[in-house]
């Protein structure tokens, strides 16, 4: 693969949508519009709030309903100029859109934990698809707007891609529903870090001892 556009050495934040139906059924979603559920609603009106103490200017993000919902809620919370860019829509996994995530890769003798790569469909987006088109589109924006601290909304795989570029592959877990990540340049490459804890049940009230 050769190697995108160098993003711009200037700090960026990047906020995965809010939880839906298909992200907690374990489903390939890809270009599919599903919307978000009640809790990827309550994720996005968090990272609003979070996203309130930070100085963004401008939001960038993905057309695609989870994305949009997501964006939308946060850059009314800021009160900032949003932009919908095609170019930051999730991989499209073809006729694996829908299904299972751990069924399919069971059906072709794969682990839970391992990629899907070497088995997606004909109609789906090649694999390196997505670490090729999305450097480019994040260079564009950030360089088009240098004296602006952006937000890019958008989906699991444009972090990973995103993560590829700037750090090397991701080892991990993926990004977390609606925490907002903090990219930030140093002398030696990038740093990564979330803004806000995820989202978590409140703990029960301790017994008295």
């Amino acid at each position: 693969m050769l190697p995108g556009p160098m993003i711009p050495k200037r700090p960026f934040y990047f906020l995965r949508h809010g939880q839906t139906d298909w992200n907690l059924e374990g489903r390939y979603q890809g270009h599919c519009d599903v919307a978000l559920n009640a809790t990827g609603i309550a994720q996005a009106e968090a990272a609003a709030e979070c996203l309130a103490q930070i100085p963004i200017d401008r939001l960038v993000a993905s057309p695609l309903v989870r994305a949009k919902t997501t964006a939308s809620m946060v850059a009314a919370r800021l009160k900032r100029p949003i932009h919908w860019e095609v170019g930051l829509v999730e991989r499209n996994f073809g006729s694996f859109n829908g299904e299972i995530i751990r069924d399919v890769k069971a059906r072709h003798g794969l682990r839970p934990d391992q990629s899907s790569r070497h088995i997606l469909p004909t109609d789906a987006d090649p694999f390196e698809e997505i670490f090729q088109r999305i450097p480019p589109v994040i260079a564009r924006w950030i360089t088009a707007h240098p004296d602006e601290l952006l937000l890019f909304v958008a989906h699991s795989g444009v972090f990973d891609a995103l993560h590829q570029h700037l750090l090397g592959p991701r080892s991990g877990e993926e990004a977390l529903h609606a925490v907002p990540y903090r990219l930030t340049p140093t002398p030696d490459g990038w740093h990564l870090c979330p803004a806000i804890a995820p989202i978590r049940k409140p703990m029960p009230p301790a017994k008295p001892a």
